[in-house]
């Protein structure tokens, strides 16, 4: 007889979809300027071990903790050599992620963010729709 855990988790963040070409650096240095942020790149990067092949992928994740309002800001790439973070958006190269504790309109972020230049298209993904949501907790 089988068992199942269920996965009660909530997933209580923000998630923008960012489809650009540019490196995973230049696009966290425009949203720094852009949005007044100081996202800077964290010590490890995020590991995933993909299902599928068993191939250990490391994913870049640039963080910024708001010590005003406690609000978290991440840059996370989609991409990395050993396969795609969220495969259901694999045409996305970076999602920035919001964990708010003081409310902020995520929309008004998105607008800000879609006048970088070389950006192709972001757009707000709602995370309880996503098969692979898991792969977003770290």
């Amino acid at each position: 007889m089988k068992h199942f855990l269920e996965n009660d988790f909530e997933y209580e963040f923000q998630l923008l979809g960012i489809s650009c070409h540019e490196k995973d650096y230049r696009l966290c240095w425009a949203i720094n300027q852009l949005l007044s942020l100081n996202l800077t790149k964290t010590e490890t990067d995020l590991e995933l071990v993909h299902k599928k092949n068993k191939k250990t992928a490391y994913y870049s994740v640039f963080e910024f903790i708001n010590e005003d309002t406690l609000n978290e800001y991440y840059l996370i790439s989609n991409r990395s050599r050993d396969g795609i973070l969220i495969n259901e958006l694999a045409h996305l190269d970076f999602f920035f992620m919001v964990k708010e504790n003081y409310p902020i309109d995520i929309n008004v972020l998105l607008t800000e963010i879609k006048k970088i230049p070389f950006i192709l298209t972001a757009y707000n993904i709602v995370v309880d729709s996503l098969v692979s949501k898991e792969n977003l907790i770290f």
